[in-house]
């Protein structure tokens, strides 16, 4: 990261194409993909939705394949690029009108309608997709200044964040994920009210969960939903509506454990709602089958009896 964020080189407006234009996909002489994705890791649970990458270095594309087209979205991204200027495409009165982001280093805030961008060459760039208020928590962030706008880093992010810029920079995409654990993972953990950088158990379980959705996503590509299901099973034991399952039982463990510590009374039909239960009775079937007692009946064992020591423990 340059010391002001920005790239070097003038600015410029080049030509550039009507961001609606069609263009053939390319596929590389080797057949290796140009883009990939990550999930994040199980410390970074929670804040960092997905790290996804592009690297088009020496390949033929013409104008159009250069385009990219976002969707809208309510996330915060941080994005870095070597050597290729994007920029932002928007159709104006006269045609298309291109606005080069003028930084290696970016924020983009939550988008309230799709964003169409485009690169004069080939290059590589990585974009860093956080919920947006784990975004606010750990970098500062004012999002209302960032909504539906790209801005140099340099600019809303202190210099207490340039090493973390400059590892992102310097590091092969195969290490992206480390050095987002080594920069953001004790703050993540501090934020979540834990004093270390290792993740929590929940943290963990639903990481696992992700990532095997991700492996049921990746296998449909090539098997039909049973087969996808079968694999699922045998993989993992359990089918992926059961993990699923368990996992939204575990956070309305814990939205309930907080509800109690905060001293408020349980409404068992909004929590249901709140943690992704059809209703009520969804969610007492759901608790049942996983700890074998009924919401009211687990919360009151696990405040007065002794035996349910490993669910406070847990928690």
């Amino acid at each position: 990261m340059s010391p002001d964020g920005s790239c070097a080189g003038p600015d410029r407006r080049a030509p550039c194409p009507d961001p609606l234009t069609r263009a053939p996909r390319f596929t590389t002489p080797s057949g290796a993909p140009t883009d990939w994705l990550r999930l994040p890791p199980a410390s970074l649970q929670g804040a960092l939705v997905a790290l996804v990458g592009r690297d088009t270095r020496g390949l033929q594309l013409d104008a159009a394949q250069r385009l990219s087209h976002y969707p809208s979205s309510p996330c915060v991204s941080l994005s870095w690029l070597h050597g290729i200027d994007v920029g932002a495409v928007r159709q104006g009165p006269h045609g298309p009108e291109w606005e080069p982001l003028g930084a290696d280093c970016m924020v983009s805030g939550t988008q309230a309608h799709p964003v169409t961008t485009w690169a004069e060459t080939t290059g590589h760039g990585c974009m860093a997709i956080f919920r947006a208020d784990a975004a606010q928590a750990l970098f500062g962030l004012d999002l209302a200044s960032i909504q539906d706008r790209f801005v140099r880093a340099a600019d809303v992010m202190g210099p207490e964040w340039t090493p973390m810029w400059d590892a992102l920079l310097a590091s092969p995409d195969a290490d992206l994920i480390a050095v987002l654990e080594r920069h953001l993972a004790r703050r993540w953990q501090a934020v979540c009210g834990r004093a270390t950088d290792q993740p929590s158990l929940r943290q963990i379980g639903r990481h696992w969960v992700e990532r095997l959705a991700w492996h049921a996503h990746e296998w449909r590509r090539e098997h039909s939903p049973r087969q996808v299901e079968r694999r699922i099973k045998s993989f993992s034991g359990r089918s992926l509506r059961e993990w699923q399952a368990i996992v939204r039982t575990e956070g309305l463990f814990f939205a309930a454990r907080d509800r109690h510590e905060a001293g408020q009374p349980f409404d068992w039909a909004a929590l249901a709602l709140d943690e992704g239960f059809a209703d009520q009775a969804h969610m007492t079937r759901a608790v049942r089958r996983i700890t074998g007692f009924t919401p009211t009946e687990f919360a009151r064992r696990f405040v007065e009896d002794e035996s349910f020591w490993l669910y406070r423990l847990w928690a």
